[in-house]
């Protein structure tokens, strides 16, 4: 039985609940195991929230750490808040989209 898929604003909700979940700094390994794959990774962490700051990266020895940074906080806040989030996406492009 196929999972069904989960939104763009769902997965980036899932990752940095599961930064938070670890303390505040997640590793590379916990965060692949929120997406799926490697290559998965590489696009949400490091094509989008590392790249817009919404996180940052940390090194200690052979491991990467993630912990979120001040901007992180707040997309973490609207994400939580779907309402707020749905209201963004709605007024995004040229015209206010139906539903």
């Amino acid at each position: 039985m196929p999972f069904p898929r989960r939104k763009p604003a769902r997965i980036a909700l899932d990752l940095l609940d599961c930064i938070d979940e670890r303390s505040g700094k997640a590793s590379k390994w916990d965060l692949i195991k929120v997406v799926g794959t490697e290559s998965q990774f590489h696009y949400w962490i490091e094509e989008f929230l590392l790249k817009d700051k919404f996180v940052e990266e940390q090194q200690t020895s052979n491991h990467y750490f993630y912990k979120k940074t001040e901007a992180g906080e707040l997309l973490h806040r609207l994400l939580k808040n779907g309402k707020i989030m749905h209201a963004l996406l709605r007024v995004s492009g040229k015209r206010l989209r139906r539903e």
